[in-house]
């Protein structure tokens, strides 16, 4: 709840998110809050003109403020204006020129956005100084620096747009050592990684040691939700592969499988697929204005590269020869009860009474179709091996897309994982439990079965 203290009654930290203009502050706030829709984000300068706070919590606990400024458009300037002032003014810290220089706002006008900054900076606990690596050295960097300073407050530099500028980074790193601002961060706003957001959290740690247990209540807790976040999505890629690998349509042997039964059996894939599409998107905090896959494409919920696709299993390393059904296999509904064993109509009465009661009630459907001489059209391996890989692949993208990306969802089909050893044998078990189509069993046996897929989707190989 807004405005709920920290649990040692403190009020929430104050941190100001300050720097030069179009450095990515508004975006580090949305990947920090989840929230896409905080501020906004444009390439031309000087797009925030006003101090926004967005709040984090540890469950109903208020933890930090994050104050959004304008960036600073004329550092250079604004410094000769606090020296001049500084001959007129008797200050005993820098902050009280500070102060002076805001209490005579009037007189400034041609920094009203710099003023609103300044503020902030003084009323804060901490500074975030967002830095674009990609931008050159320049000196109003360290013009910008000198005045930060004179708020009296910890200046943390974080460093954004990080990826595939390694010399860049190297370069500002070592800059900010000259300015004695040894404490830095590495976070990519558009590129996210947990590990980043604890290790931010840990630096304000650092600059904050009264405010260290608030700060670590707060690490546990969004450690908590991010893991509660992929196991409530992988948990849902094994329900859809459950769907689909337990999908059975029944067609006369003597009619053969038509184009129609084809059709049905791949409409139900693709929409069990989208279905799942949505539900991690909204697991995720992302929406279908993020979503744009590249060679992937979804528009409105819906794969614009059909899963079968003749290209599909190519691309993600998978074997073509077994396709001439489209995505379909067909066999006889005993076959499932015995592992593939064909059995003719004079052995299946034996068969199945041998099986047991149990086992006739739970197979009654695949023996009423094999007594009439009916097979069963199901969904085959190298579509449901797709699935998965698909899926993994889209895991990954999500878990490391950062809330202010302004471009779409990208996503390749170049994996980089193979199926597990084990995969076979996981299709084979839920082929054999139909009932299990629903996801709603607590049987034990699905039970291991998805925590084992579970634990392959969210290692770092992607096997067992």
């Amino acid at each position: 709840m807004p405005g709920t203290r920290c649990k040692s009654g403190d009020p929430a930290i104050h941190i100001a998110v300050v720097g030069h203009t179009n450095t990515g502050k508004t975006s580090l706030i949305r990947t920090l809050t989840r929230d896409e829709g905080f501020g906004n984000i444009d390439e031309s300068a000087g797009t925030t003109r006003y101090v926004e706070k967005s709040t984090i919590f540890a469950g109903d606990v208020a933890v930090i403020n994050l104050f959004d400024t304008p960036g600073f458009e004329d550092s250079s300037a604004l410094l000769l204006a606090l020296e001049e002032l500084s001959k007129t003014v008797e200050a005993r810290l820098p902050a009280d020129l500070l102060r002076a220089f805001i209490a005579q706002a009037d007189d400034f006008p041609d920094f009203e956005q710099e003023i609103k900054v300044l503020r902030q900076s003084i009323n804060s606990d901490v500074l975030l100084y967002i830095i674009d690596v990609r931008e050159p050295l320049l000196g109003k960097y360290r013009d910008e620096v000198e005045i930060l300073s004179m708020a009296g407050k910890p200046i943390l530099p974080v460093f954004n747009f990080i990826a595939g500028n390694t010399e860049a980074l190297t370069r500002w790193r070592e800059q900010m050592t000259q300015f004695n601002l040894h404490a830095a961060l590495n976070f990519d706003t558009v590129a996210f990684d947990f590990e980043a957001e604890k290790r931010l959290y840990q630096k304000l740690q650092s600059q904050l040691e009264a405010r260290y247990d608030e700060l670590q209540s707060l690490i546990d807790y969004r450690q908590e939700v991010w893991k509660n976040l992929n196991h409530a999505a992988v948990r849902r890629i094994f329900q859809l592969l459950t769907e689909v690998a337990c999908y059975r349509r029944e067609v006369a042997v003597s009619s053969g499988i038509t184009d129609a039964d084809i059709a049905s059996m791949q409409d139900f894939v693709r929409s069990a697929e989208q279905r799942a599409l949505r539900d991690l998107l909204t697991i995720f905090a992302f929406t279908q204005t993020d979503v744009d896959l590249q060679k992937l494409p979804v528009h409105n919920g819906r794969w614009q590269l059909d899963i079968f696709s003749p290209h599909m299993l190519h691309d993600f390393g998978l074997s073509a020869g077994a396709t001439a059904l489209k995505g379909a296999a067909a066999g006889a509904g005993i076959d499932l009860m015995v592992g593939g064993l064909s059995l003719g109509a004079a052995t299946l009465l034996g068969a199945a009474v041998g099986a047991g009661w149990a086992t006739l009630r739970r197979y009654q459907q695949e023996l009423k179709a094999a007594w009439r001489g009916h097979k069963w059209l199901c969904v085959d391996d190298n579509t449901v091996s797709l699935l998965y890989l698909r899926q993994r692949n889209l895991l990954h993208t999500l878990t490391q897309r950062g809330h202010a990306a302004q471009s779409k969802l990208q996503l390749t089909n170049d994996v980089g994982h193979a199926l597990p050893e084990q995969w076979d044998k996981v299709i084979k078990v839920l082929r054999q439990n139909p009932e299990w189509q629903n996801y709603s069993t607590t049987d034990a046996e699905y039970q291991k079965l998805q925590n084992l897929v579970m634990d392959w989707l969210l290692s770092e190989d992607g096997d067992d």
